[in-house]
């Protein structure tokens, strides 16, 4: 049974994986004339981003969980979430359209998250 919750927990690491990668491969932008790095949120006009961690378990000591929210200027896009505890650890994408979930109940949490995108804290 471990190897089987160890599966589907690597199976939602590449899943958020290629999500982000998708995501980068669509808005990158070809690297200035110093060689560094374009700063994410300058380099992607009209894009919002922010993380937030948290703990949503008590018997966890840190905040490994984690919500990531990628809006356009039109707040569309996805939050996702990742659910770490001691046994497993899952990921949820829900979609965004206008700043409003489609259908799918946000958290306090992710509600908290997609606030703080839309008005760029």
């Amino acid at each position: 049974m471990l190897t089987l919750a160890l599966f589907l927990s690597i199976l939602s690491l590449l899943g958020v994986l290629y999500l982000t990668y998708l995501f980068y491969k669509k808005y990158r932008q070809p690297l200035g004339p110093s060689n560094n790095p374009p700063d994410l949120k300058n380099s992607l006009p009209g894009t919002k981003i922010h993380l937030d961690r948290f703990n949503p378990f008590n018997d966890l000591g840190s905040d490994q969980s984690f919500i990531l929210c990628l809006l356009d200027n039109h707040n569309t896009g996805v939050i996702i979430t990742s659910l770490h505890s001691r046994h497993a650890t899952r990921v949820y994408a829900k979609p965004i359209t206008n700043g409003q979930s489609n259908g799918t109940q946000l958290s306090p949490e992710e509600s908290k998250t997609l606030q703080k995108t839309i008005k760029g804290l």
